[in-house]
């Protein structure tokens, strides 16, 4: 993931604590106006009480909606069906957590990366960035800021992950790996084999190991890479090192 971006504090940690307990404004999108976006990239505003987006820019370049076709509804249905289930559960802990926390605007920055349809109907990998950009009288977040960053060209895989972050000294709060549940399904001997594999043993050099037959080891690999969506052993191992499995 993206470390936390010292964009986001440099340019709105002088941003009002009476313009984030108000509506949007004028003044705020001449503000949005003037920060700059990567050819990559789009930037919009979600309002959560009016369950709107209000501000909005790079969308067209970036996925060639028209701005009065990027509208809530199509953000919410504009994810790749594979990934949807999880980008959803993903958004409920955000949510989960900036409503118990209460964080001040601006402190977390939240990333989720996923795929999107363009209006062509290709997908793309995208990573969203987002941080509470006002928040309510009773401090519940009103209106999230959220920069979209096209990443297909650097990660290529289809998990879709969460990461959340201090932004001010860079600690991550909380994170969430789709890899991660793919390994919850290995047995404690898959996992046996696995460390293993990493090791860059054979499968005879692991049933000598263990003490079991090449053929089970055979068919243990076999199901690993089912269970762990993965063409092969070096894929496997790769995803169980990213998420700390071995």
């Amino acid at each position: 993931m993206i470390q936390p971006s010292d964009q986001y504090i440099h340019f709105f940690r002088n941003y009002s604590e009476k313009l984030r307990q108000t509506d949007c404004m004028e003044e705020t999108f001449d503000m949005l106006d003037r920060y700059m976006l990567l050819p990559s990239q789009a930037i919009y505003l979600l309002d959560w009480k009016q369950m709107n987006i209000p501000y909005k820019r790079g969308s067209k370049k970036l996925t060639g909606y028209d701005d009065d076709e990027f509208t809530l509804d199509l953000i919410s249905g504009y994810i790749h069906p594979d990934d949807a289930s999880r980008y959803v559960h993903l958004v409920k802990i955000t949510n989960q957590y900036a409503r118990e926390h209460k964080p001040t605007p601006f402190v977390l920055e939240a990333q989720i990366d996923y795929r999107i349809r363009k209006k062509d109907g290709s997908f793309i990998k995208v990573l969203r960035q987002s941080m509470i950009f006002e928040q309510c009288a009773d401090k519940l977040p009103k209106s999230a800021l959220n920069i979209l960053t096209d990443i297909s060209k650097v990660k290529t895989d289809n998990s879709v992950n969460l990461s959340l972050f201090c932004s001010y000294h860079g600690s991550i709060l909380l994170e969430d790996n789709g890899w991660q549940h793919e390994f919850d399904k290995f047995s404690k001997r898959e996992l046996e084999i696995l460390r293993l594999l990493k090791q860059g043993k054979s499968s005879a050099q692991i049933a000598a190991t263990l003490f079991i037959s090449r053929h089970t080891v055979d068919t243990h690999r076999r199901k690993m890479l089912s269970k762990a969506d993965c063409k092969n052993v070096t894929e496997m191992v790769h995803k169980a090192s990213k998420v700390g499995i071995v």
